[in-house]
């Protein structure tokens, strides 16, 4: 059985019903069809489609900004200086102060399969976080024979996360109180500083978690209960989502 104790922000929506295993098997599937490809197309269609898939599930759109907004910037940035690296054939010039810069148009098109690619695959991934739980991860994880080893870390892991952060959050309000980061030299010594009292902190809850997984019966092995029988509608859902990706690849390849 599955430890519990883990905390899981992910709201409801009308795939979390879907089986776990179902929706990781076809997550694996759309990344490898959005990253096989050449063109940009199909990895950039995958993204919005996904999006498009969220919302109509229930993810509100301000939820799903606030967490893609990172990758669209670096999806952004990788490819437009992919325009400048790669290729042979001159688009434009820029003079800026001493600096020459060349646009090449083969690496436009290496930028933009690059950035679709980022884009199109942090969205297919997004369906399966956005609607599914950690303990259906682990157990989908384990039904496909991943080590145990991998398993055992990515639980305790993900257990920890949220501490890590709420500790992080309480030192943060605490450097605020006592005006830690009233100039950019008082900054810098306060991010030292709570790196330093959180390591601390992080090392001695990490003694105390492992007592208490001790006085619990822990001996070492976290077992997982993965041997559930897949329903009807799941195999309808993992046929029909097959089909649809690898219609999409033989298309778009």
């Amino acid at each position: 059985m599955l430890a519990t104790g883990i905390r899981d922000p992910n709201p409801v929506t009308k795939l979390s019903h879907v089986d776990g295993r179902i929706k990781l098997f076809l997550t694996v599937a759309g990344l490898l069809a959005a990253t096989s490809t050449r063109s940009w197309l199909l990895p950039f269609c995958f993204g919005i489609l996904s999006i498009l898939l969220l919302n109509l599930v229930g993810v509100s759109g301000h939820l799903l900004w606030r967490r893609l907004r990172p990758i669209l910037f670096l999806a952004i940035f990788v490819g437009a200086t992919q325009i400048f690296i790669n290729g042979h054939t001159p688009w434009f010039e820029w003079n800026i102060f001493s600096f020459h810069l060349i646009g090449y148009h083969e690496g436009l098109m290496r930028g933009s399969l690059f950035a679709a690619r980022i884009f199109g695959g942090i969205s297919v991934m997004s369906v399966l976080t956005f609607t599914t739980t950690v303990q259906e991860w682990i157990q989908a994880l384990a039904w496909f024979r991943v080590p145990q080893l991998v398993i055992e870390i990515m639980t305790l892991a993900y257990s920890s996360l949220f501490t890590l952060l709420d500790e992080l959050e309480r030192l943060q309000k605490a450097q605020h109180m006592r005006l830690g980061y009233g100039t950019w030299w008082r900054t810098i010594q306060s991010i030292g500083a709570i790196g330093g009292i959180l390591f601390i902190r992080v090392f001695d809850k990490s003694v105390r978690l492992w007592q208490a997984m001790r006085c619990r019966g822990y001996n070492g092995e976290i077992s997982v209960h993965h041997d559930l029988v897949l329903r009807k509608q799941d195999l309808l859902v993992s046929g029909l989502g097959l089909i649809i990706i690898l219609g999409s690849w033989v298309i778009g390849r």
